[in-house]
């Protein structure tokens, strides 16, 4: 019988941070799948940097419906960890180690729920979906959608997205979408006056960037009040490259991210960015992760979820995860062990006592969607 801790400090023992292969973690996932019945393809791409990457797309049954459990297996960097990140270790009931709670744990609970359900019993398929690169943009996952054989064989409606959300019942989450803006000047010495300092090129375009933060975290008629907080995020980031006081910037560049929220117009916003860019002579790159996605709460499978954690209600977070991606095809609810405040952490850990109700909850999932159907 699969021990999911076991199976989490396996995985955690994998170095996959984001900026590295996760072809060996890929490789150890497949193994343990088909040992437990399921069909395995892996979804292999080259990042931007050219690293091979995969992502791992499993199935057990045949046939349209059923349910997908979704995670991803790279992390976030480790720099400032006193413990080895890499290396799983148990104190006071929590399991320490880069993973442990985003999201290696989940993955691993994934297994064990999934385990015990034979071939021959479901009436609809079991997917398990582990991705690539979720912590730097999604692309693993926008390769199961484009590429996937397994994935898009049959009619899939329902995912289970297993963040850490110490098993509440999440149905909505907001959207990314990048700008990046760059003004371009001559450097010189600035008592020459020979100079073009970018940074003034830039600095109308900050002002309008400027008053969309304001309208967007000011006017209550951009506001969702099913989130918290209830505005979206316009985070404005400046860089001219740190030059000498004295000089004449030949380059500022201006970021910014921003977090849709369902129901808001995205591309008015967007073509005001690229107004404001044409007018103010700088160049505009956007990049668009993914949609927000908010799965009605009468929908079966957010039903289904809070009848499993024996909740009221349901919620909704201001990050994002594969759900920018999986959304658009799939309703979804976000529901994991663990707390969302050890992800991104030093000295990430997972309480032990999640393993069990993961595994519990996800069981009780698989028989709604997959036994009962």
């Amino acid at each position: 019988m699969l021990d999911a801790v076991e199976l989490t400090q396996t995985l955690i023992r994998f170095n996959s941070v984001s900026s590295l292969s996760n072809i060996p973690i890929s490789d150890c996932l497949q193994e343990r799948l088909e040992h437990i019945g399921f069909e395995v393809e892996q979804v292999r791409y080259r990042d931007a940097s050219g690293t091979e990457k995969a992502s791992v797309v499993a199935r057990k049954g045949k046939g349209n419906g059923g349910l997908a459990l979704l995670g991803h297996s790279d992390t976030v960097p480790v720099a400032g960890w006193q413990k080895d990140p890499f290396d799983p270790i148990i104190e006071n009931d929590k399991l320490y180690g880069r993973g442990s709670c985003d999201m290696k744990g989940s993955v691993a609970c994934m297994l064990a729920a999934a385990e015990s359900f034979t071939t021959e019993n479901l009436k609809a398929p079991i997917y398990i979906v582990v991705t690539a690169d979720e912590e730097v943009g999604c692309q693993g996952a926008r390769e199961v959608v484009a590429h996937s054989r397994l994935f898009n064989e049959f009619d899939l409606r329902y995912g289970v997205i297993g963040e850490p959300t110490l098993m509440q019942v999440v149905r909505a989450h907001k959207g990314a979408v990048a700008l990046r803006a760059t003004a371009h000047g001559r450097a010189a010495h600035s008592s020459t006056g020979k100079g073009v300092n970018a940074n003034l090129i830039m600095i109308p375009f900050l002002v309008e960037m400027k008053a969309i933060y304001d309208q967007l975290t000011w006017d209550p008629a951009l506001f969702n009040y099913d989130f918290d907080p209830p505005f979206s995020d316009w985070n404005i980031g400046i860089n001219d490259g740190g030059i000498a006081l004295n000089m004449t910037a030949p380059q500022s560049v201006c970021t910014v991210y921003y977090r849709p929220m369902p129901g808001q117009d995205q591309q008015a916003l967007m073509d005001r960015a690229r107004q404001a860019a044409k007018r103010c002579d700088v160049e505009l790159a956007i990049v668009k992760t993914g949609d927000p996605f908010m799965t009605p709460l009468e929908s079966q499978i957010v039903q289904a979820a809070m009848k499993s954690v024996d909740a009221d209600r349901a919620h909704t977070v201001p990050y994002g995860t594969d759900g920018l991606v999986f959304g658009a095809r799939l309703e979804l609810v976000v529901i994991g062990p663990g707390d969302i405040k050890q992800a991104h952490t030093i000295d990430e850990w997972m309480a032990i006592d999640q393993f069990d109700v993961a595994i519990r909850v996800y069981r009780d999932m698989i028989e709604r969607f997959c036994i009962a159907a």
